[in-house]
């Protein structure tokens, strides 16, 4: 797979604004097809089987009590082929190591630079594993 290969990202996250910026940074790279957005994080499984992104930015700390663990196990059992990089401001090794063996493709904290959030999705739309934590 090549940069410029098509790809889409789905973001499951509740900050509307970081969702836009992280959308008009994608804009600017080469293949980049498309933002899914999630507005009821409960069927995010639903949103994900629907609009088969290649990639889901997943953050770890939902809203109403949703478990991003359970929906990382689910998208990892039922669309196998749509790699997830698990987000958070709040990384743990722990953390890190249980979303990894669960299936994530990638890691990444919330303090790290759009430019570094940018490199570990192409890094992982490339079959790489990628944690990417604050320095």
């Amino acid at each position: 797979m090549t940069d410029s290969t098509p790809f889409s990202v789905m973001c499951i996250d509740d900050n509307i604004l970081l969702v836009d910026a992280l959308e008009r940074r994608l804009d600017l790279e080469e293949g980049f097809t498309g933002m899914h957005r999630v507005d009821d994080f409960a069927r995010s499984l639903d949103s994900v089987v629907q609009a088969h992104p290649s990639i889901i930015i997943l953050d770890v700390d939902l809203p109403g009590g949703v478990d991003a663990v359970s929906i990382l196990r689910a998208i990892v059992a039922q669309v196998p082929d749509t790699r997830v990089i698990m987000f958070t401001g709040h990384p743990t090794s722990e953390l890190v190591a249980r979303t990894m063996s669960c299936g994530a493709w990638g890691f990444v904290s919330k303090g790290t630079t759009a430019e570094r959030l940018i490199d570990a999705i192409h890094r992982v739309r490339r079959g790489e594993a990628v944690i990417e934590l604050d320095d």
